[in-house]
Protein backbone atom coordinates (compact mmCIF):
# COMPACT_ATOMS: atom_id res chain seq x y z
CA UNK A 1 0.00 0.00 0.00
CA UNK A 2 2.93 2.46 1.20
CA UNK A 3 4.24 1.95 -2.86
CA UNK A 4 0.73 2.63 -4.31
CA UNK A 5 0.82 6.06 -2.72
CA UNK A 6 4.28 6.77 -3.24
CA UNK A 7 3.15 6.23 -6.74
CA UNK A 8 0.51 8.41 -6.19
CA UNK A 9 1.79 11.16 -4.59
CA UNK A 10 4.63 11.19 -7.53
CA UNK A 11 1.93 11.66 -9.94
CA UNK A 12 0.23 14.38 -8.40
CA UNK A 13 3.32 16.04 -7.82
CA UNK A 14 3.69 16.76 -11.24
CA UNK A 15 0.41 17.73 -12.55
CA UNK A 16 -0.37 19.10 -15.88
CA UNK A 17 -0.58 22.39 -13.95
CA UNK A 18 2.75 22.00 -11.80
CA UNK A 19 4.92 25.23 -12.44
CA UNK A 20 8.09 24.52 -14.68
CA UNK A 21 10.74 25.08 -12.99
CA UNK A 22 9.05 21.89 -10.26
CA UNK A 23 10.05 19.61 -13.51
CA UNK A 24 13.66 18.47 -12.09
CA UNK A 25 12.81 15.16 -10.82
CA UNK A 26 13.13 12.52 -14.03
CA UNK A 27 11.87 9.92 -12.28
CA UNK A 28 9.08 11.26 -10.82
CA UNK A 29 8.16 12.61 -14.27
CA UNK A 30 8.69 9.49 -15.79
CA UNK A 31 5.93 7.94 -13.36
CA UNK A 32 4.08 10.69 -14.28
CA UNK A 33 3.78 10.36 -17.69
CA UNK A 34 3.39 6.66 -17.88
CA UNK A 35 0.17 7.20 -16.97
CA UNK A 36 -0.34 8.80 -19.84
CA UNK A 37 0.43 6.38 -21.91
CA UNK A 38 1.35 8.67 -24.82
CA UNK A 39 2.94 11.23 -26.15
CA UNK A 40 1.90 13.63 -29.68
CA UNK A 41 5.13 14.88 -31.12
CA UNK A 42 3.82 17.66 -34.06
CA UNK A 43 7.16 18.16 -35.92
CA UNK A 44 9.11 19.57 -39.20
CA UNK A 45 12.25 17.04 -38.78
CA UNK A 46 11.94 14.97 -41.74
CA UNK A 47 10.80 10.96 -41.61
CA UNK A 48 13.87 9.69 -41.39
CA UNK A 49 15.18 11.33 -38.57
CA UNK A 50 12.27 11.71 -36.29
CA UNK A 51 12.30 8.34 -36.32
CA UNK A 52 15.34 7.49 -34.94
CA UNK A 53 14.65 9.48 -32.11
CA UNK A 54 11.60 8.01 -31.39
CA UNK A 55 13.51 4.81 -31.64
CA UNK A 56 15.88 5.85 -28.83
CA UNK A 57 13.26 7.78 -26.72
CA UNK A 58 10.80 4.62 -26.42
CA UNK A 59 13.61 2.01 -25.71
CA UNK A 60 14.54 4.26 -22.93
CA UNK A 61 10.78 4.44 -22.14
CA UNK A 62 8.77 1.53 -23.51
CA UNK A 63 5.93 1.80 -22.02
CA UNK A 64 5.45 5.46 -23.88
CA UNK A 65 3.70 5.36 -27.42
CA UNK A 66 4.90 8.46 -29.55
CA UNK A 67 2.64 9.43 -32.35
CA UNK A 68 4.40 12.04 -34.58
CA UNK A 69 3.07 14.24 -36.73
CA UNK A 70 5.30 15.44 -39.46
CA UNK A 71 4.99 18.18 -42.12
CA UNK A 72 6.39 21.83 -43.42
CA UNK A 73 6.48 24.61 -41.03
CA UNK A 74 4.15 26.52 -42.70
CA UNK A 75 1.61 23.94 -43.47
CA UNK A 76 2.48 22.91 -39.15
CA UNK A 77 1.92 26.12 -38.30
CA UNK A 78 -1.87 26.41 -40.26
CA UNK A 79 -2.76 23.16 -38.64
CA UNK A 80 -1.76 24.21 -34.74
CA UNK A 81 -3.84 27.35 -35.56
CA UNK A 82 -6.92 25.84 -36.95
CA UNK A 83 -7.15 23.48 -34.53
CA UNK A 84 -6.62 25.76 -31.25
CA UNK A 85 -9.06 27.94 -33.33
CA UNK A 86 -11.60 25.21 -33.11
CA UNK A 87 -10.79 24.14 -29.60
CA UNK A 88 -8.77 21.45 -30.12
CA UNK A 89 -5.82 20.59 -28.88
CA UNK A 90 -3.93 17.58 -30.02
CA UNK A 91 -0.57 18.09 -30.49
CA UNK A 92 1.72 17.94 -26.82
CA UNK A 93 5.22 18.80 -28.39
CA UNK A 94 6.09 20.90 -31.06
CA UNK A 95 8.97 21.74 -33.14
CA UNK A 96 9.65 23.83 -35.56
CA UNK A 97 11.82 26.80 -36.45
CA UNK A 98 12.56 29.89 -34.08
CA UNK A 99 10.43 32.07 -35.95
CA UNK A 100 7.42 29.80 -35.84
CA UNK A 101 7.84 29.32 -32.37
CA UNK A 102 7.76 32.54 -31.69
CA UNK A 103 4.66 32.83 -33.41
CA UNK A 104 3.17 30.05 -31.96
CA UNK A 105 4.56 31.18 -28.29
CA UNK A 106 2.51 34.74 -29.31
CA UNK A 107 -0.64 33.06 -29.68
CA UNK A 108 -0.81 31.59 -26.14
CA UNK A 109 -0.27 27.69 -27.84
CA UNK A 110 3.03 27.21 -25.93
CA UNK A 111 3.48 27.30 -22.12
CA UNK A 112 6.77 27.67 -21.04
CA UNK A 113 8.44 24.64 -19.40
CA UNK A 114 12.25 24.48 -18.16
CA UNK A 115 14.11 21.22 -18.84
CA UNK A 116 16.84 20.77 -16.39
CA UNK A 117 18.39 19.40 -20.17
CA UNK A 118 18.31 23.33 -21.16
CA UNK A 119 20.69 24.05 -17.96
CA UNK A 120 23.60 22.68 -20.52
CA UNK A 121 22.19 25.11 -23.72
CA UNK A 122 23.80 28.82 -24.30
CA UNK A 123 21.66 31.35 -23.50
CA UNK A 124 21.12 32.55 -27.19
CA UNK A 125 19.74 28.84 -28.48
CA UNK A 126 17.05 29.47 -25.47
CA UNK A 127 13.70 31.65 -25.39
CA UNK A 128 13.89 34.15 -22.21
CA UNK A 129 10.99 33.20 -20.96
CA UNK A 130 11.91 29.37 -20.91
CA UNK A 131 9.38 28.58 -23.94
CA UNK A 132 11.73 26.85 -26.39
CA UNK A 133 15.04 25.83 -26.68
CA UNK A 134 17.13 24.68 -29.70
CA UNK A 135 17.22 20.89 -30.97
CA UNK A 136 19.94 21.53 -34.13
CA UNK A 137 20.83 24.16 -36.78
CA UNK A 138 20.33 25.06 -40.32
CA UNK A 139 23.31 27.35 -41.37
CA UNK A 140 22.69 29.44 -44.51
CA UNK A 141 25.77 29.29 -46.70
CA UNK A 142 27.30 29.70 -50.20
CA UNK A 143 27.96 26.08 -51.39
CA UNK A 144 29.90 25.53 -54.89
CA UNK A 145 30.53 23.18 -57.35
CA UNK A 146 34.36 22.02 -56.84
CA UNK A 147 34.53 20.80 -60.45
CA UNK A 148 33.60 23.95 -61.85
CA UNK A 149 34.86 26.44 -60.20
CA UNK A 150 38.78 26.88 -59.58
CA UNK A 151 39.92 27.29 -56.08
CA UNK A 152 41.38 31.11 -56.27
CA UNK A 153 37.65 31.65 -57.68
CA UNK A 154 35.59 29.66 -54.75
CA UNK A 155 33.48 32.46 -53.30
CA UNK A 156 34.12 33.30 -48.97
CA UNK A 157 31.53 36.07 -48.17
CA UNK A 158 28.01 37.64 -49.35
CA UNK A 159 29.79 39.93 -51.94
CA UNK A 160 31.47 37.73 -53.69
CA UNK A 161 28.20 36.90 -55.23
CA UNK A 162 28.16 40.23 -56.82
CA UNK A 163 31.34 39.74 -59.33
CA UNK A 164 29.80 39.79 -63.00
CA UNK A 165 31.00 36.91 -63.76
CA UNK A 166 28.54 34.76 -61.57
CA UNK A 167 25.86 36.48 -63.00
CA UNK A 168 23.14 33.78 -63.74
CA UNK A 169 25.09 31.44 -62.30
CA UNK A 170 23.76 30.85 -59.00
CA UNK A 171 20.83 29.15 -57.33
CA UNK A 172 19.20 30.62 -53.95
CA UNK A 173 15.89 28.98 -52.82
CA UNK A 174 12.68 30.99 -54.13
CA UNK A 175 11.43 31.36 -50.13
CA UNK A 176 14.63 32.66 -49.05
CA UNK A 177 12.41 34.67 -46.65
CA UNK A 178 14.24 34.06 -42.73
CA UNK A 179 18.04 34.63 -44.50
CA UNK A 180 17.11 37.56 -46.65
CA UNK A 181 15.27 39.66 -43.12
CA UNK A 182 18.25 38.21 -41.02
CA UNK A 183 20.37 40.13 -43.30
CA UNK A 184 18.36 42.73 -43.42
CA UNK A 185 18.11 43.36 -39.57
CA UNK A 186 22.39 42.14 -39.13
CA UNK A 187 23.30 44.66 -41.87
CA UNK A 188 20.48 47.49 -41.67
CA UNK A 189 18.40 48.72 -44.27
CA UNK A 190 20.86 50.62 -46.38
CA UNK A 191 23.67 47.81 -46.78
CA UNK A 192 21.43 44.91 -46.90
CA UNK A 193 19.12 47.08 -49.42
CA UNK A 194 21.90 47.78 -51.53
CA UNK A 195 23.43 43.78 -51.64
CA UNK A 196 20.00 42.37 -52.07
CA UNK A 197 19.60 45.03 -55.25
CA UNK A 198 22.46 43.65 -56.83
CA UNK A 199 22.33 40.36 -55.69
CA UNK A 200 18.88 40.32 -57.96
CA UNK A 201 19.94 42.16 -60.83
CA UNK A 202 22.76 39.13 -60.93
CA UNK A 203 19.85 36.52 -62.26
CA UNK A 204 19.78 33.83 -59.54
CA UNK A 205 17.84 30.68 -60.45
CA UNK A 206 15.28 30.15 -58.37
CA UNK A 207 14.60 26.72 -56.96
CA UNK A 208 12.19 25.73 -54.20
CA UNK A 209 13.73 23.62 -51.52
CA UNK A 210 17.69 23.49 -50.07
CA UNK A 211 18.01 19.77 -50.61
CA UNK A 212 17.11 20.48 -54.54
CA UNK A 213 19.33 22.99 -54.35
CA UNK A 214 22.27 21.00 -53.13
CA UNK A 215 21.54 18.29 -55.94
CA UNK A 216 21.35 20.55 -58.57
CA UNK A 217 24.65 22.10 -57.24
CA UNK A 218 26.13 18.59 -57.58
CA UNK A 219 24.67 17.56 -60.76
CA UNK A 220 26.44 20.67 -62.42
CA UNK A 221 23.19 22.88 -63.05
CA UNK A 222 24.99 26.01 -61.52
CA UNK A 223 28.31 26.45 -59.73
CA UNK A 224 27.19 28.24 -56.90
CA UNK A 225 23.74 27.92 -54.68
CA UNK A 226 22.78 29.35 -51.13
CA UNK A 227 22.90 25.73 -49.08
CA UNK A 228 22.60 24.04 -45.51
CA UNK A 229 25.76 22.60 -45.22
CA UNK A 230 24.90 19.64 -43.24
CA UNK A 231 23.13 18.48 -47.05
CA UNK A 232 26.41 19.35 -48.79
CA UNK A 233 28.46 17.44 -46.59
CA UNK A 234 25.89 14.42 -46.81
CA UNK A 235 26.69 14.84 -51.08
CA UNK A 236 30.39 15.00 -50.45
CA UNK A 237 30.11 11.58 -48.52
CA UNK A 238 28.72 10.29 -51.56
CA UNK A 239 31.62 11.38 -54.23
CA UNK A 240 30.09 14.92 -55.41
CA UNK A 241 32.46 17.51 -56.24
CA UNK A 242 30.90 19.96 -53.82
CA UNK A 243 32.23 22.19 -50.82
CA UNK A 244 30.69 25.16 -49.17
CA UNK A 245 32.55 28.51 -47.36
CA UNK A 246 32.42 29.17 -43.78
CA UNK A 247 33.91 32.48 -43.89
CA UNK A 248 30.84 34.38 -44.51
CA UNK A 249 29.68 37.54 -41.91
CA UNK A 250 27.31 36.38 -41.07
CA UNK A 251 26.18 32.79 -41.57
CA UNK A 252 22.31 33.02 -41.01
CA UNK A 253 21.51 30.34 -38.61
CA UNK A 254 17.91 29.01 -38.65
CA UNK A 255 17.53 27.11 -35.50
CA UNK A 256 14.29 24.14 -35.12
CA UNK A 257 13.42 24.81 -31.56
CA UNK A 258 11.30 22.20 -29.01
CA UNK A 259 8.26 23.67 -26.90
CA UNK A 260 5.39 21.63 -24.71
CA UNK A 261 2.18 22.62 -26.44
CA UNK A 262 -0.19 24.55 -23.97
CA UNK A 263 -3.01 22.10 -23.53
CA UNK A 264 -1.38 19.10 -23.63
CA UNK A 265 -3.22 16.29 -23.33
CA UNK A 266 -0.06 14.49 -22.29
CA UNK A 267 2.06 17.10 -20.28
CA UNK A 268 4.46 14.86 -18.29
CA UNK A 269 5.18 12.64 -21.49
CA UNK A 270 5.75 15.78 -23.35
CA UNK A 271 8.53 17.25 -20.56
CA UNK A 272 9.62 13.90 -20.57
CA UNK A 273 10.44 13.65 -24.61
CA UNK A 274 11.48 17.69 -24.96
CA UNK A 275 14.04 16.57 -21.99
CA UNK A 276 15.19 13.59 -23.85
CA UNK A 277 15.97 15.46 -27.39
CA UNK A 278 17.66 17.94 -25.15
CA UNK A 279 20.19 15.49 -23.51
CA UNK A 280 23.50 14.20 -24.73
CA UNK A 281 21.61 10.82 -25.69
CA UNK A 282 18.93 13.04 -27.81
CA UNK A 283 21.47 15.12 -29.30
CA UNK A 284 24.05 12.01 -30.23
CA UNK A 285 21.35 10.72 -32.13
CA UNK A 286 20.60 13.89 -33.73
CA UNK A 287 23.63 14.50 -35.37
CA UNK A 288 24.27 10.73 -36.11
CA UNK A 289 21.42 11.46 -38.62
CA UNK A 290 23.80 14.08 -39.97
CA UNK A 291 21.94 17.02 -38.38
CA UNK A 292 24.00 19.81 -36.39
CA UNK A 293 22.99 19.12 -32.97
CA UNK A 294 23.08 22.35 -30.76
CA UNK A 295 24.09 20.81 -27.03
CA UNK A 296 27.92 21.99 -26.26
CA UNK A 297 29.44 19.05 -26.06
CA UNK A 298 27.75 16.65 -28.58
CA UNK A 299 30.36 17.80 -31.82
CA UNK A 300 28.44 17.22 -35.56
CA UNK A 301 30.11 14.25 -37.12
CA UNK A 302 32.16 17.60 -39.85
CA UNK A 303 34.74 19.34 -37.56
CA UNK A 304 33.93 21.96 -40.17
CA UNK A 305 30.13 22.28 -39.00
CA UNK A 306 31.11 22.78 -35.46
CA UNK A 307 29.05 26.25 -34.53
CA UNK A 308 31.46 27.47 -32.15
CA UNK A 309 33.70 28.14 -35.12
CA UNK A 310 31.36 30.02 -37.22
CA UNK A 311 30.44 33.46 -37.44
CA UNK A 312 26.87 32.50 -36.69
CA UNK A 313 23.58 35.42 -36.55
CA UNK A 314 20.67 33.32 -35.08
CA UNK A 315 17.33 33.95 -37.08
CA UNK A 316 15.25 36.60 -34.55
CA UNK A 317 12.30 34.32 -32.95
CA UNK A 318 10.38 37.46 -33.25
CA UNK A 319 11.26 38.00 -37.04
CA UNK A 320 7.15 36.45 -37.47
CA UNK A 321 5.77 40.23 -37.02
CA UNK A 322 8.31 40.90 -39.97
CA UNK A 323 8.49 37.82 -42.35
CA UNK A 324 5.29 39.39 -44.28
CA UNK A 325 7.34 42.50 -45.29
CA UNK A 326 10.31 40.57 -46.14
CA UNK A 327 8.26 37.85 -47.81
CA UNK A 328 7.06 41.14 -50.32
CA UNK A 329 10.39 42.53 -50.31
CA UNK A 330 12.05 39.54 -51.40
CA UNK A 331 9.39 38.49 -54.02
CA UNK A 332 9.49 42.26 -55.57
CA UNK A 333 13.21 42.15 -55.62
CA UNK A 334 13.98 38.23 -56.88
CA UNK A 335 10.61 37.17 -58.61
CA UNK A 336 10.37 39.51 -61.00
CA UNK A 337 13.91 38.76 -62.26
CA UNK A 338 13.02 35.20 -62.95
Amino acid sequence: MSKIIAILAAVLSISSVAPAHAQTDLAALAAAAKQEKEVVWYTTTSAGDNQAIVAGFSKKYPSLKVQVLRSTGEKLRQRILTEAAAGQFYSDTASVSSMEMGLLKSKNLLQPYDPPEAANYPAATKDKEKYFTAIYARNFVMGYNTAMIAEKDRPKDWPDLLDPKWKGKFGIDEEEFEWYGTLVEYWGREKAGKFMKALAAQQPTLRRGHSLLAQLLAAGEFPIAVVFPFEIEQLKRSGAPVEWSNSSDPIVTSINAVGLSTKAPHPNASRLLINYILSEEGQTIIRNVSRVPIRPGVRPNVAKLDQSTLKIHYVPADMFRKIAEYEKEFRDLFWKKS
